[in-house]
């Protein structure tokens, strides 16, 4: 008697459909990685940039922070300096009272208030340090919030400076980690591992 032997039927393969899927989201996210990284230095219309890294700040800020531009572009009023009064505060020129926002230094006594961060840099200095960043110039200012009558605000110069980055970042005026955490500043120099957080 002859013994027969039976193989198994081996399953037809399955589309490999979900591996297609798979491979166009992974090509697509290494793309618009590389267009948000670097969209400024290849040949790509201003308005593919532009958009990829909206995107990108929308979903993850504190990768992809937003451009200088970006965070400007959410100032809603502006200011025109009358009178830079210490290191962090200023009156625009229609009475209203800005206090930058996240930002503490010396008083004009050269006294620092209880509870507030003190600065090492003198209320002399801070103060002569902001009046040559800000003095007759018209600034774009996002408010933050109220600080008994004034107005607690990110501004930006005409030249695209960051006010309340600049002094940080010249130890003119302490990072108020309390209220940086609500609102960041220096938000289009933050990223992952970064020395301001």
């Amino acid at each position: 008697m002859s013994s027969r032997r039976y193989r198994r039927r081996r399953p037809a393969p399955k589309p490999a459909s979900g591996n297609l899927i798979g491979w166009a989201l992974l090509t697509f996210a290494a793309v618009f990685l590389v267009v948000v990284m670097w969209g400024d230095r290849l040949p790509l219309p201003e308005k593919v940039t532009d958009g990829a890294r909206q995107a990108a700040t929308s979903v993850a800020p504190e990768v992809f922070p937003p451009t200088l531009q970006q965070a400007a572009s959410e100032a809603d009023f502006r200011c025109k300096v009358q009178r830079v009064n210490d290191g962090d505060t200023l009156r625009c020129q229609d009475d209203t009272r800005v206090r930058l926002h996240a930002l503490a230094a010396r008083e004009a006594d050269n006294s620092c208030s209880p509870g507030h961060p003190c600065s090492t840099t003198s209320s002399a200095e801070a103060t002569r340090a902001l009046r040559q960043l800000v003095e007759r110039k018209t600034l774009d200012c996002m408010t933050t919030g109220q600080s008994y009558d004034r107005v607690t605000a990110i501004c930006w110069t005409p030249e695209q400076i960051e006010v309340n980055c600049y002094m940080v970042e010249n130890n003119k005026a302490e990072l108020w980690e309390r209220f940086d955490r609500e609102v960041r500043i220096c938000r289009h120099k933050r990223r992952l591992g970064s020395a301001l957080r």
